[in-house]
């Protein structure tokens, strides 16, 4: 650990363990107005793979201070420009066992209750405002919720003891509770409490701690009757529950791989059906259920009222290790079903090993026709679920995770850091970015040629609201632009062009370029591939003027009306001459020419070349005009530098006058 930085009044915050430093943020206090405060930095570390990084903990201590939190919680996220979630975090505890565990979706209030294990609550988010209500205390340890057909009584199984709260949805507080029979005196016999539960039209179905099913006569749980189709008094964890909108039917997930179907007509489980076979790979719980039975979500796989599998979210060729490629199915942390043809799921990007489980894919949320299990419309995401699955590991999560409004337009994700909100709807395409046809430019020139360093254009329509920066920011106007996944800096912006700096440090090569609206959160249909040289030389003119960027030494332009004579000091900006060395930083050699090259009275004496001071993209170069030269009002000026000539002939044309 590193020693924690004091703040005025003895603040501090601790240092991290070295093993998570390296994508750690950085903090620092600083004292403001209202008093001390923690500055957060992302880390780019994170960079190297998208969504929601694992969060990192810091220690708050403080011999003068009161009421200090116990922890300082991070969350840094790499997120996809496309991504149309809005997350809210919301707080577990401090408790690395304890989450958020069960979402149910309130349509009479247009509500959002969810079970928060580490707060002992049940979260209350209103879907008309975006904002949490103040939350429902309930017992210890709440784990699965149940909304009764009435719409108006909730059910929460707390798992942490013998109880089952019932919450008065109108009143927003618990009324009473499940009375549970009491257990005989023998120190030998474990305390059972309840795991999941379901709403059927029978009441309430509970799946017991050691695997019994319970119901509830009245206001007391009694255990119910060994199942014929079953066949055994309880059912191997870990095991999720799960009934239909109106309460006809339950499906219940063992952890042996069977469903059972429970029939409330018949107040049984009639059916059973080995469904996934050992070994169990994957995400292992999510479950939801068609209106009326009409299909069954289990495992991303779904089920006709038989029980037999009818579709799935299919599977995906990934790249392990050099020239080798795999097939996996796609992996589907939370499912929740919509109407009787079609429901939603959360599919995961693959990842093939623990050791490398970095990922260049984001999360999806996928609105699937329910007869084939096939993707209808995809929305990107912002972050994945609280658990990862990597390989042909097993990874046992809670039953629902996820719930949709009955319209269809908006899901409710449990996410990494809280509560993910995703708009269902189709982007707007009139609002997509659209680059030109070689419209990615060397802004000296408005010529293709580009190199690391270089001042570029990016022309196009609906690119960017009207913006400048003076430093370079990966933002500007709403949008993004990336070079190879990589944000450039953005130094002004527009509906039709866009200026950007190439890194001084990118190797030569050929790249996607993308344009992303952050703020419409769509990006350009197809990358445009970019190349970029080791050098791209290019004299800076002004597109208005036309006036080249060379000027006397006390900041006048050398002009036809002002030309430049013998033995005169003459500086020139200039563009792609690439990476620098040295300190001062200085180009590689660079000659420089006015008039036609090949005669050695056009060259004139390059002094300095290097980074422009307090400019970002720009290079200047110090010259000096020797007695023997070539003269003229009008002549061509070359850039000279790696055996690449810089252009005399486009758009816009570097001229120089000499007397």
């Amino acid at each position: 650990a590193t020693p924690a930085p004091e703040l005025p009044g003895g603040l501090g915050v601790g240092g991290t363990n070295t093993a998570i430093a390296q994508g750690a943020p950085q903090v620092r206090t600083v004292q403001t107005p209202d008093g001390p405060a923690f500055d957060v930095t992302y880390n780019p570390a994170n960079s190297r793979t998208l969504g929601t990084s694992a969060p990192t903990d810091f220690l708050i201590q403080s011999n003068e201070a009161i009421n200090i939190p116990p922890r300082l919680r991070v969350f840094q996220n790499s997120r996809d420009a496309e991504a149309r979630a809005d997350v809210r975090t919301v707080s577990v505890g401090t408790s690395a066992n304890e989450a958020l565990e069960d979402i149910v979706y309130d349509s009479v209030r247009s509500r959002v209750y969810i079970a928060n294990s580490g707060m002992n609550r049940v979260e209350v988010f209103d879907a008309k405002t975006k904002e949490f209500l103040s939350p429902i205390k309930v017992g210890q340890l709440p784990r699965s919720m149940a909304l009764m057909p009435d719409n108006n009584t909730l059910y929460v199984a707390n798992t942490g003891g013998e109880s089952i709260s019932i919450v008065d949805l109108a009143a927003g507080q618990v009324v009473g509770r499940v009375r549970f029979p009491p257990l005989p005196f023998n120190g030998t016999a474990p305390l059972m409490t309840p795991s999941v539960i379901a709403s059927t039209q029978r009441g309430l179905l509970i799946v017991m701690s050691n695997g019994s099913i319970w119901k509830v006569i009245g206001n007391d749980a009694v255990p119910r009757d060994i199942s014929a189709v079953i066949g055994a008094a309880t059912v191997p964890a870990p095991r999720t529950l799960v009934s239909t909108p109106n309460g006809e039917y339950a499906l219940l997930l063992s952890g042996s791989g069977f469903v059972y179907l429970y029939d409330t007509a018949a107040d049984e489980f009639v059916q059973g059906r080995q469904v996934f076979p050992a070994p169990i790979q994957g995400y292992f719980g999510p479950m939801s259920a068609g209106p009326g039975g009409r299909y069954f979500l289990v495992n991303g796989t779904v089920l006709n009222p038989a029980l037999t599998p009818i579709g799935s979210a299919g599977s995906v060729t990934v790249t392990g290790r050099p020239g080798q490629t795999t097939t996996a199915p796609r992996p589907v942390s939370a499912v929740a079903a919509l109407n009787a043809t079609m429901f939603v799921r959360f599919t995961q990007p693959v990842r093939i090993t623990q050791n490398n489980p970095l990922v260049s894919e984001v999360p999806v949320v996928e609105l699937s026709d329910a007869n084939s299990g096939n993707a209808i419309r995809q929305v990107t995401t912002v972050e994945g679920p609280i658990s990862t699955v990597t390989g042909t590991a097993r990874a046992n999560i809670a039953g629902r995770a996820l719930a949709v409004d009955p319209a269809g337009t908006t899901a409710y994700l449990l996410t990494a850091s809280g509560l993910s909100i995703v708009p269902l709807d189709a982007p707007v395409p009139a609002e997509r970015p659209s680059v030109n046809a070689n419209g990615v430019v060397n802004v000296s020139n408005l010529k293709p040629a580009i190199a690391p360093g270089t001042l570029v254009a990016v022309q196009g329509r609906n690119l960017a609201d009207s913006a400048s920066s003076s430093s370079g920011v990966s933002i500007l106007g709403g949008t993004c632009v990336t070079l190879n996944n990589n944000p450039l800096p953005l130094m002004a912006s527009s509906s039709s062009q866009i200026t950007a700096v190439i890194p001084a440090t990118l190797a030569a090569g050929r790249y996607p370029l993308v344009v992303r609206s952050v703020d419409n959160k769509i990006a350009s249909a197809a990358p445009v591939t970019v190349t970029v040289s080791k050098y791209a030389p290019a004299v800076i003119v002004d597109p208005h003027t036309k006036q080249t960027a060379i000027f006397f030494e006390d900041g006048k332009p050398v002009n036809k009306q002002n030309p430049a004579t013998r033995d005169e000091r003459l500086m020139m900006l200039a563009t792609g001459l690439g990476s620098t060395k040295g300190t001062p930083p200085v180009t590689d050699p660079v000659s420089v020419f006015f008039g036609d090259p090949r005669y050695k009275q056009a060259a004139v004496i390059v002094e300095h070349s290097g980074p422009a001071p307090g400019l970002i993209g720009i290079y200047h170069i110090n010259l000096y005009v020797p007695g023997d030269r070539m003269r003229g009002d009008d002549m061509d000026i070359t850039l000279r530098i790696g055996g690449i000539n810089s252009p005399t002939k486009g758009p816009l044309d570097p001229r120089v006058s000499i007397r």
